[in-house]
This record gives structure tokens, C-alpha cells and sequence, in this order.
């Protein structure tokens, strides 16, 4: 179990890596037929970029050939209001968790010692939220981004 574990988790890191480098060499903007995908604004928003696009793409292929699976008719618009919804709102949620790792970096900093915590844990824990606010940039030539300054 702990091996099945270790999988996972080793797995899940690469696809934090190799996700937003895939998609990083894509356009900002790509148009397929008459749907326009809009880059994340963030690099851990890439996940729900992708449901949302792939949800899209179920609800186009649904709109063809929902009538022929006999399928209802509102389900194409259905998952038409779920998709924009995926990336959008739902995204959010990676900004409150950033938010929420960055308020308790600033609780353990004066607390580390009391607590007999690692000095650099705050540091740690700082460090995961900035990398969650780390603007998507389509402009791979430009300057280096530094998306937090140093304390």
C-alpha cells in the first residue's frame, strides 16, 4: 500500500512539472472550429484548464452525436454551463488555497521556535504558495518572472 502510495504521489509531481510545460508550448489562444481555448492565468490552474477543454469537447461530441445515441437533448447544453464553469470558478479554489498557505507561513514565522519547527518551514510553506500565484505566460523569449519578491 505504502509502494501504491509513493507511485501516486511520484506521479502526481511529474504531472505538476511536465503539464504546465506541455502546455506552455502552446498558443494563448487556440481556436478549434468555432471554439476559442483560453490560456490559464496561472500555472495550477492548468488542471482545471484542461477539464474545462476536455468537458468541452465531451459536450461538442455529445451535440453530434447525442441524437443518433439517444441521448437528451439538454445534455450537450448542460455540460456547456458546467465546462466554463470548471475553469473559471472551480479554479478559484487553487487562489484561496494559495491564500490560505501564505497566511500560515505568516503564523508559523514567529512561532517556528516556540513550536520546535524547522526555521525554514515558513520559507517552505511561502515558497508552494507563491509557485500556486505564478502567472501563465504565453511569452516564453521574455524576461524571467519573479512573481514574489524576497522578504
Amino acid at each position: 500500500m505504502k509502494k501504491l502510495i509513493s507511485i501516486s504521489v511520484a506521479l502526481a509531481v511529474l504531472a505538476m512539472v511536465v503539464l504546465p510545460l506541455g502546455a506552455a508550448a502552446q498558443e494563448c489562444d487556440i481556436t478549434a472550429g468555432n471554439i476559442t481555448y483560453k490560456a490559464p492565468d496561472t500555472y495550477a490552474k492548468i488542471p482545471f484548464a484542461i477539464l474545462e477543454s476536455g468537458l468541452t469537447m465531451v459536450g461538442g461530441i455529445l451535440g453530434t452525436l447525442g441524437s443518433t445515441l439517444g441521448l437528451p437533448a439538454w445534455l450537450p447544453d448542460l455540460i456547456g454551463i458546467i465546462a466554463p464553469w470548471t475553469g473559471g470558478p472551480l479554479s478559484w479554489t487553487v487562489d484561496m488555497l494559495a491564500w490560505g498557505l501564505d497566511l500560515v507561513a505568516y503564523i508559523i514565522s514567529p512561532l517556528a521556535t516556540t513550536l520546535g519547527l524547522p526555521a525554514w518551514l515558513d520559507d517552505l510553506v511561502s515558497g508552494i504558495a507563491c509557485g500556486l500565484f505564478t502567472p501563465f505566460s504565453c511569452n516564453l523569449s521574455g524576461a524571467a518572472f519573479t512573481p514574489c519578491s524576497p522578504a
